[in-house]
């Protein structure tokens, strides 16, 4: 019996043509399996990144981020978090001017023990607009409160608390 090869189409390795849209181009991965702690009130860089050169201007960046653990120390209910391309905040909330960030856990009321561990998952679609190497990376702080934000463990780090890890994947779409 003699062999047959049957598709819709052929997708070309640098993904669909213009206007065919969606195709994936490349994928890329950052991980940050360390501790990160700050106090800082404004915006500090985690140590989660990835870095990708998209092969046509037109193409759109899918950042999907996905943090094992997001937590608060002792006097913090809150935590926030902004996905940034290089030094260029990626997606915020806008409703409010001057609390702009892509993401706020508040893991504890006041009164309630520390150590509260929380994933948290974001997932934005970019259009960086170039075919230079651009940097994605994730960013904390603790706002107004006062206290330490942790990433990848909690303030106590027991039995019932664990080290996990967070990952940053970025996918170069046609567009």
């Amino acid at each position: 019996m003699a062999s047959q090869l049957r598709v819709d189409k052929i997708l070309p390795v640098d993904g669909a043509p213009t206007n065919g849209g969606g195709g994936i181009i490349q994928v890329q991965m950052g991980t940050f399996t360390d501790r990160f702690t700050t106090n800082s009130s404004t915006m500090v860089d985690t140590g989660l990144s990835v870095s990708i050169t998209p092969k046509f201007a037109t193409s759109k960046i899918l950042v999907n981020v996905s943090l094992g653990s997001f937590a608060n120390g002792t006097g913090l209910k809150r935590a926030f978090m902004n996905i940034v391309r290089d030094s260029t905040n990626v997606i915020v909330g806008d409703a409010d001017t001057g609390h702009e960030v892509t993401a706020a856990v508040n893991t504890r009321a006041s009164g309630y023990a520390s150590g509260t561990q929380i994933p948290l998952s974001f997932m934005v679609l970019d259009s960086p607009a170039t075919t230079s190497a651009v940097t994605y990376k994730v960013q904390a702080s603790r706002g107004s409160d006062s206290g330490d934000v942790y990433l990848n463990y909690a303030e106590v780090n027991d039995s019932l608390s664990g080290n996990t890890a967070s990952t940053i994947v970025v996918m170069e779409v046609s567009a």
